[in-house]
Parts: structure tokens; sequence; C-alpha cells
């Protein structure tokens, strides 16, 4: 089968590998689309630890097991199932979780073999496509519940980055009824196609105070804003992955009572409650590519292609 391989430091090749051969209680399924994620762009670029080659990246994706055809979306996170955390409801943070496309093959290939339990059936109208936005949408999803166990009613939403991750961000927060959502992204470009969140207020950056506002970059700059434009007892919750330096001032986040979360992936319910809110997207904003055109689409990307929100590669 055809795959994009991640065969060493810096270095994307097309490959003819052999298919997965699945094993005890998992499933061999047939990709029909995958996205490429911001957190692989960075991981390949910057060399990350986190993904070893050789290595088919992609977590992002959907298609149709093949032994019955019926169409299925993805959730990557494979955890243990049975730890402290995963009885606590906390796969995402499973200590002996891996992902796929990260710790073992993923979506960017034509097949790929995965647990049982991490196919989800897709609704029988959604097209894979959109199937292939579920996994992102749920981070979005989870952010935003961890933001309103802080505070349920929130009025206004800041979002840091226009960028995938914030504009479900943003699209999740208007789905909650959210008074007033503020988008904030340097690019042109980016704030032009993230008016299709619904967002009140697309601007270069945030202006004003917030009660939430989520981080979708992750650099020391964004969290340091991410703090500072949150009024006394606000929430900033921490999506983005850029780098690791939190950058804000301690004792002001002391003194104002101001709080940070952090968050990753999602859990069970938030990838379902995904799963149905991406039936009512209307993705135009979405950019499509051949799987053999992969490495082309990864390379435009890391030269700041901005021309879509999503990149899928559809085998």
């Amino acid at each position: 089968m055809l795959a994009m391989v991640y065969t060493a430091p810096l270095e994307l090749q097309m490959l003819e590998v052999e298919d997965p051969v699945p094993g005890e209680g998992e499933l061999l399924v047939e990709v029909e689309a995958a996205g490429i994620c911001g957190s692989e762009l960075e991981g390949f670029a910057s060399e990350s630890p986190f993904r070893i080659p050789p290595l088919i990246m992609g977590h992002e994706f959907a298609g149709r097991r093949v032994d019955d055809g019926s169409p299925v979306v993805i959730n990557p996170i494979v955890s243990c199932g049975s730890c402290d955390l995963c009885r606590r409801g906390l796969p995402n943070v499973c200590r002996r979780r891996q992902i796929l496309g990260i710790q073992r093959s993923g979506g960017f290939a034509e097949r790929v073999a995965v647990p049982a339990a991490n196919c989800y059936p897709m609704p029988a109208a959604m097209a894979a496509t959109t199937a292939a936005l579920v996994e992102p949408l749920a981070n979005a999803i989870h952010a935003m519940r961890l933001a309103l166990g802080e505070d349920p009613l929130p009025l206004s939403v800041g979002v840091i980055g226009a960028g995938p991750l914030g504009f479900f961000s943003a699209l999740t927060a208007k789905d909650h009824g959210i008074g007033h959502v503020a988008v904030a992204d340097r690019a042109p470009e980016r704030r032009e196609l993230a008016t299709a969140t619904g967002a009140d207020v697309v601007s270069e950056s945030l202006e004003g105070e917030f009660d939430v506002v989520l981080d979708a970059v992750g650099s020391a700059a964004t969290r340091a804003a991410s703090v500072q434009v949150l009024r006394p007892g606000g929430t900033a919750v921490w999506i983005g992955l850029h780098g690791p330096e939190a950058g804000f001032d301690g004792q002001a986040l002391i003194r104002q009572e101001k709080r940070v979360l952090g968050t990753f992936a999602y859990s069970d319910l938030d990838f379902r409650v995904a799963i149905e809110r991406a039936a009512r997207l209307s993705p135009g904003w979405v950019a499509t590519r051949p799987l053999a055109e992969g490495i082309d689409a990864f390379h435009e990307l890391l030269g700041g292609d901005l021309r879509s929100i999503k990149t899928l590669l559809v085998p």
C-alpha cells in the first residue's frame, strides 16, 4: 500500500509498504481522509523526540472497516483502560497511552490497523472529509468543557490563534451561546477565514478583558497575552503546543486570582459530542489533496500556506 513515511529527521517519503496486519482486538481500516495537524508540522520541523522515525504519522482520520465496509471515525488515543486515570475517566492523560500517528502507525496511508474500541460509527450522511475534522473539533470541545467547569456562565471568550484549534474553539464558544466571542491572529488570511466561525470580533490582537481565553498557539508571548487579558478571577485554557515557555507574570496571576488550565486531547464523551457537532459543519474552509501529494502539502503548509484552515489527504 502507499504511505507517507517520516523516514528520518526532516525527511518524508512516499513509499510502498506492507499492509498492516491487525492484532487481537484490532480492525483494518481503509483510510478515506486524514488531516494534517499543526502538531505534526511542528514535530517534523523541530525534530520532536515524540515522533521517532520511521513512522506513518496522521492522527485525524476517518474511513471504512475492511471487514464489513461500515464507515468509521477514529479516536487515535489508545489508553490502557485499567489504570487509576482511566478509571477516573481521564484516558487522554493515561500514563501508558499511545497515539495513532505518534507511537503507532497512523492515517497517512491507504490502510491502518486500529483497535476496534477506537472505531466510532460515522453517521451515514457524513462525508469522510467531514469526519476527519472530528478529532481537532473534540480538542476544542474538551477545552471549552474544562473552561465552563470553572465559569459556567462566561459572557465573553477570547481565542488566540485562528488555525484549526482556534477556529474550532471559536465555533464551540458560539455553539455554547457565548454572548461575545473574539478571535485574534496576526495573519490576515487567517483572520478572513475566522469570520466563518461567527465570532463577534476578529482582529490582530485581543482587546479588553475576557472571562475565558483559549490560547491555541502555545508560545510564551501568546500564553502571556492569554493571562494578561483575563478579568480578575478569569480562566485561561492552554491548548497550543508551539513551545515550552510559560511567559507570564506569576504574581499578577496570584493577586487577581486568575486561573490557567492545561488541556490535552479529549474524553470519550467529548469525542462523541464532536461527531454530533461535526455533522452540522459546512466546511468550505477545508482543502483536500491526494495522499500522493502529501509531501508537497506538508512543505507548503510549513512554508506558510494559509489558504485554508485544514488540509486533508485523501488516498
